[in-house]
């Protein structure tokens, strides 16, 4: 356990599903409702989402053992090019068609295209 009485990832929590030690609410969870849910996000957790369009890593960016994780240097790993070049204009207007050929090999396509855009909206409105 290299948690003891760290508490860094409970408080850091934008949506306060962390609830306690190892115990995630998945209700409130950002990662869970931009990939998982089907329905709208519940309007109640509007503005707690920061610019988290897909998943969020807050938690893990917050913990401290994880300052001693390596890089990864697997290509597969790596975003599609033309991801790293849209800009917020062309997220807002993102076609289908971009969608399946940027996130053609990505995680990102359990969301779908619909989801994605759904998420937007969500963080834009």
């Amino acid at each position: 356990d290299h948690c003891g009485t760290c508490t860094a990832c409970i408080d850091a929590c934008p949506t306060e599903a962390i609830v306690e030690p190892y115990v995630v609410d998945g209700s409130k969870c950002i990662s869970y409702f931009t990939i998982e849910l089907k329905d709208n996000i519940p309007s109640e957790f509007k503005g707690q989402f920061d610019d988290w369009m897909f998943g969020c890593d807050v938690c893990q960016d917050v913990c401290p053992w994880n300052r001693f994780s390596k890089a990864h240097n697997e290509p597969l790993f790596n975003p599609h090019p033309d991801l790293l070049s849209i800009t917020k204009k062309e997220w807002d207007e993102i076609t289908e068609d971009t969608f399946k050929k940027v996130f053609k090999n990505s995680a990102v396509k359990r969301t779908k295209f619909e989801g994605l855009k759904r998420n937007i909206k969500f963080l834009k409105d």
